[in-house]
C-alpha cells in the first residue's frame, strides 16, 4: 500500500505474493517512474525492503517510523510493569479481605504488617509506571523540527541530547523491569535516532529550497522560518492531538510562538493579504513533514487494530472502509481526501447512499402470527 501523505489519499493496494524489494520496484514503475514527482523522504517501519526502496528505488532519505519504534521500545517494560501490577494488586486484594476475617489480634497485626509492605510495594510499582510513562511522553514530544521549549530549529545534535535524558531513564527501569530484551529493545530505538533526524534534515532542506522558489527577500525568508512557520507548525500539531495532556502542552508552545511572531516587527510590516498567503505557505508545508506512516494511513491504521485483535475482515468490508476513508472522512478543514486530490468538491457520501436507497421492503411476518393462540382464546372468549 502506497499512501499520498499530505492528502492521505490512498493511491494503489495491489495484493502480492511477497513484499521483496523487486515487487516494490516492479509497482512503482507503473506509475511513478512516467509521472514528474520528488520523493524528499520515505517513511516505513524499517522493512529492509522498504529502505532499500527509499535509498535504491527513489534515490532518497529513508525514516524510522516513532510509532513503530517507539511500541518496540516500551512493549519490553511496560508488559513487565503491567503483569507485576496486576499481579500486587490481586495480592492487596486477597490480603484486604483475610485482615477484614481475622478476629484474633496476633494475627491480625501480622497481616496488617504484610498488607503495609505489600502496599509499599504497589506505590513504588505506580510510581515507576509514571516515570516510565512520562519517559515516552518526552521522546514523543522531542521528534519534531521545533523544539517545544524554545521552538528553535532542531537538527541531529539537538534530538540527540533532547532524547539522551528520558532514554536514560528507561535504562534505569529496564534494569529492574524487562531485563535484556528492555535494554535490547533501547539500544534498537537508540540506533534509530540518526534515522529520525534524516527526516527532520530533510524537511528543513526541502523548506528550504521551496521558500527560495517563493521569495528572494531575506528578511521574509528569516521572518517565515524563525517567527511564522514554529506558529503555524504547532498549531497543526495542537489540532492534530486529541490526547489533552499532550494538546495542553502543545496550546503552551503554540502560544508563546505566538508571541513571538508579535513581537517581530516584519509580521506589521506585511498587510493582510501577504501575511495570509505566508499561513497558507506554511501550513501546505508544514503539513509535508511526516515522522510516522501509521498514524497517517486512516483506514490502514485502524485495520491493524482490528487484525490485531484476530477478527478479519471480508472483501466487501474491505471495499466500504476505503469508501469512508477517502470520501467521507475530513480534516478540520472540511476536506477529504479525494477532495483534496482531484480539486473539487464530492457529493456527502451519506446523503448520496440515501439518494441511491428505495423504498425499504416491509419485514418478514412470522409463520406464527395467524395461529390462534389457545390460552388467549379461553381467558377471553369472543
Amino acid at each position: 500500500m502506497l499512501v499520498e501523505l499530505a492528502s492521505g489519499f490512498i493511491f494503489t493496494e495491489v495484493e502480492c505474493e511477497n513484499r521483496q524489494y523487486e515487487t516494490w520496484c516492479h509497482q512503482l514503475e507503473q506509475w511513478w517512474h512516467p509521472s514528474d514527482w520528488e520523493c524528499h523522504f520515505m517513511v516505513s517501519d524499517g522493512a529492509r525492503a522498504l529502505v532499500k526502496l527509499a535509498i535504491a528505488g527513489l534515490g532518497t532519505v529513508s525514516v524510522a517510523d516513532l510509532f513503530h519504534g517507539m511500541r518496540a521500545l516500551a512493549r519490553p517494560i511496560g508488559s513487565a510493569l503491567g503483569r507485576q501490577l496486576a499481579q500486587v494488586e490481586k495480592q492487596l486484594d486477597t490480603l484486604q479481605q483475610q485482615v477484614n476475617q481475622t478476629k484474633p489480634k496476633v494475627k491480625q497485626q501480622t497481616l496488617c504488617v504484610q498488607l503495609e509492605t505489600l502496599t509499599q510495594q504497589y506505590q513504588q510499582l505506580e510510581q515507576d509506571q509514571f516515570t516510565y510513562h512520562r519517559a515516552l511522553a518526552d521522546i514523543s514530544q522531542s521528534v519534531h523540527p521545533f523544539t517545544l521549549d524554545t521552538a528553535q530549529w532542531q537538527l541531529f545534535d539537538d534530538l540527540t541530547t533532547q532524547l539522551a535524558a528520558p532514554l536514560t531513564t528507561l535504562t534505569h527501569l529496564a534494569k529492574l523491569y524487562g531485563g535484556d530484551k528492555a535494554q535490547h529493545a533501547i539500544d534498537t530505538f537508540e540506533a534509530q535516532i540518526p534515522q529520525f533526524a534524516n527526516g527532520i534534515h530533510a524537511w528543513w532542506q526541502w523548506v528550504m529550497q521551496a521558500l527560495a522558489t517563493e521569495t528572494q527577500e531575506i528578511d521574509t525568508q528569516n521572518w517565515v522560518l524563525t517567527a511564522l512557520l514554529p506558529w503555524v507548525y504547532w498549531t497543526q500539531q495542537t489540532d492534530k492531538t486529541r490526547k489533552p495532556h499532550l494538546k495542553a502542552r502543545y496550546q503552551q508552545a503554540t502560544s508563546d510562538a505566538y508571541d513571538q511572531l508579535m513581537a517581530d516587527a516584519m509580521t506589521l510590516k506585511l498587510d493582510d493579504t501577504q501575511r495570509q498567503y505566508w499561513v497558507h505557505w506554511c501550513q501546505w508545508m508544514c503539513a509535508k513533514y511526516q515522522r510516522t506512516s501509521s498514524a497517517v494511513e486512516g483506514r490502514n491504521g485502524y485495520l491493524s487494530q482490528r487484525h490485531q485483535a484476530n477478527r478479519g475482515f471480508s472483501a466487501q468490508s474491505l471495499k466500504v472502509l476505503t469508501i469512508i476513508h477517502n470520501f467521507d472522512l475530513k480534516r478540520p478543514d472540511g476536506t477529504t481526501a479525494a477532495q483534496r486530490l482531484f480539486g473539487h468538491p464530492f457529493p456527502d457520501l451519506f446523503e448520496w447512499i440515501l439518494s441511491t436507497i428505495n423504498e425499504l421492503p416491509m419485514p418478514r411476518r412470522s409463520s406464527k402470527a395467524h395461529q390462534t393462540n389457545p390460552l388467549h382464546v379461553e381467558l377471553f372468549p369472543a
